[in-house]
This record gives structure tokens, sequence and C-alpha cells, in this order.
């Protein structure tokens, strides 16, 4: 079932079921062949039943018609050979090198590499990196190094310390890998064939792997400093926006799946106050754009896939992150709003309650 709001009435089937009459054809609906199908000039809209052999339309009695329509076959149709040596088609087109290189691009990308962590050199490389990813040359030049995106992911992955610089590294990774990923699909593609192998790989010599310390929480451990807390929220909100960009690819986001990184998400939604609330907006961007918006080029069906949890098992600390607790922070978070129809978790909890329902018709189904 298609569920483009909470109401179940408004639901229809992803595949068209025909009958004898005609009915309107949504566009995200996929249409089996061989129905007899229309285009109604009145609505616009795209009508289609089952098509009986010799059936007259009745809307079309007494009316004049002109039959201007040639069937070719298939065999006989001109087929235009490709020259050879022809390149290969790309959907995505052909990324062109500016005309003038970017200062200090490849010393910046080096010196990432080198991972000399806290020097003046190695901030101001993240700095010059972080406005050049943005560019979808360059930030495809950036993914195409393995090594890069092995260095940028281990930032990302680190943990928390006391010094300030560090948790600056970690923003300035996300934003690099999330400004490189944006709009990108080839720089994507390059990160999704060393996703793999890196998750195997260790950041230290005698640290746990990648895919251990990637998929750790993303809120720090312990109390936050007053003073700490919004450089805190930014830094998880730039984090947000790079898994954003990964989720893109499908084998990532069924990785980011199958070790939990949803929960990880979940916990952004846990606190209160204002300081978390653009993070927070992030991840309600993400969820939409990911699993739960079709318009926004969102998957449906891939999550959630289990049912809601009731509030009384979301209000405990042990469980307030599991998979079916969503719908209790959102709506959480929308309440306190009440005043702000435009707000994120508004859309957010409606298409999260349909996606449920989804899940739900797709577990009967699969079940029978």
């Amino acid at each position: 079932m298609i569920c483009h709001t909470s109401d179940p009435a408004e639901c229809y089937p992803r595949v068209f079921q025909p009958t004898d009459e005609f009915q309107v054809v949504h566009e995200d609906q996929e249409l089996p062949g061989g129905l007899h199908v229309r285009l109604n000039i009145w609505t616009g809209q795209k009508e289609a039943k089952i098509n009986v052999p010799g059936e007259a339309d009745p809307a079309l009695e007494n009316l004049p018609v002109d039959r201007s329509v040639v069937v070719v076959d298939q065999e006989d149709h001109l087929q235009v050979p490709i020259p050879k040596g022809a390149p290969a088609y790309e959907p995505v087109g052909q990324v062109k090198e500016p005309p003038i290189e970017a200062a200090g691009f490849w010393d910046s990308l080096a010196v990432l590499k080198k991972g000399t962590k806290g020097s003046t050199e190695f901030v101001g490389a993240l700095s010059n990196l972080g406005e050049l990813a943005n560019d979808i040359y360059y930030g495809l030049k950036i993914t195409e190094d393995a090594d890069a995106v092995k260095a940028l992911l281990c930032l990302m992955a680190s943990e928390d310390q006391p010094r300030v610089l560090v948790s600056d590294h970690r923003q300035s990774a996300a934003r690099i890998l999330g400004g490189a990923l944006q709009n990108n699909p080839k720089a994507l593609a390059q990160v999704e064939k060393v996703w793999g192998p890196f998750m195997e790989l260790q950041c230290a010599k005698k640290g746990p792997k990648l895919q251990e310390s990637f998929y750790a929480s993303m809120m720090p451990t312990g109390e936050i400093a007053p003073g700490e807390l919004d450089r805190t929220s930014s830094r998880i909100g730039s984090t947000v926006f790079a898994t954003k960009g990964l989720l893109k690819s499908r084998s990532i986001r069924d990785d980011f799946i199958a070790n939990g990184g949803m929960n990880k998400l979940l916990e952004i939604l846990v606190p209160e106050g204002e300081a978390w609330a653009p993070a927070q907006r992030k991840v309600g961007i993400l969820l939409l754009d990911t699993f739960l918006d079709l318009e926004g080029g969102a998957t449906l069906g891939v999550w959630p896939r289990g049912p809601a949890s009731q509030d009384s098992v979301c209000r405990v600390e042990a469980t307030t992150t599991e998979e079916g607790c969503w719908e209790y922070h959102v709506r959480r978070i929308k309440e306190q709003n009440r005043g702000d129809a435009s707000h994120w978790s508004v859309e957010v909890y409606d298409k999260l309650t349909a996606a449920r329902k989804l899940a739900a018709a797709m577990r009967e189904k699969t079940e029978l």
C-alpha cells in the first residue's frame, strides 16, 4: 500500500488493481501491462480498466474519430548503431575540471591523510577542504582518494575528548564528507566501493574496528559543560548531515540499519532544550528524505520495520531509544511546538505513522 497521509482511507495499492470500470491511476502506482488506459481530457488524470478486445468506448459514440496511429514492429524499427570506441553512457553526466585549480587543494588533502591532529596546518587543511568539498569536482576528488575517505570516517567516529580541538575536527570531517556527497552521485559511488572493507579496518593500531566506533553513540557520554552545549549540538548536526548523504547509498543504508544506526539517530531526539533543536530538525529531514517522503526521494517500506512501542516503554531510560519509540519522541517534540503547524515534527509524525501502517500491512501479507 502507498500512504501519503495518516488517514488509512486515503491509502491505495502500490500495484493498480483493474476492474471492469475505469479508475484513476495515481502517479506513483505501478501499472500492469495489457490494460485499457486512457487520459481523461476533462480532469487530466490517467484512467485504466481491464481491456476487452473489440469493445467500443461509449464516450466516443457518434463522434468523428481520426485514426492516425501506425504500429511499427520492434524488429523493423530503425536502430542507430553505436560508433566503435564511443564512451559508455553515464546518466549523471561528466564532472568537468574547473578552468583554474583551487589553491592548496592537493596540499590540504595530503595533510588530512598525514593526520597531524591539533596542528595549525591540520586545522587549516580541514578548513580549506570544507570550503571546496561542496564543489562537485573537488567533492569527487576527495572521495576518489580512499585514504582521505578513511581519514574522514575515522575523525567522525573518534570519541569526544576534553580538548575542544578534537571535537572541532569531528565536525570539520563531517562537513567535508557531507559536502562532498551532497548532490554528487559519483562521489557517493566512490565511498560505496570502500565502505564494507573500511568497516573492518582499525583507525588506530590498538583501537576497535571502524564499524564499532562509527556505530557508537553520536551523543557524548557524561555531562556536557554548559559552555560546550551549543558546540556539541552543532557537531552532532554536522554528523547527521554527513549521515544523510551516506544513506543515499542502498548498501550503506542497509548496513546502517542492520548495525543499529537508527537507534543512534533516535538518541538525538531524547534531550530537551532549545540548543538541541537544530540537530533534531536535521534528524527529521533525514527521515523524510531517506525513508518517509516519496516526493523527497525516499524509498518507502525500508524503514520502520516493526510496530510502535507503548509510551510506558519509551519513558524508561533503558528502552527509550528502541526502534518502536520514534513516535513517542517525535510526538513529544510536536507537542512542545504545538503553535507551529509548519514544524518538521508535524510532517514527520504523520508520515511515520503511515509508514508503520504500511510496514504492518507488508508483514501481514508476508505471513499470509
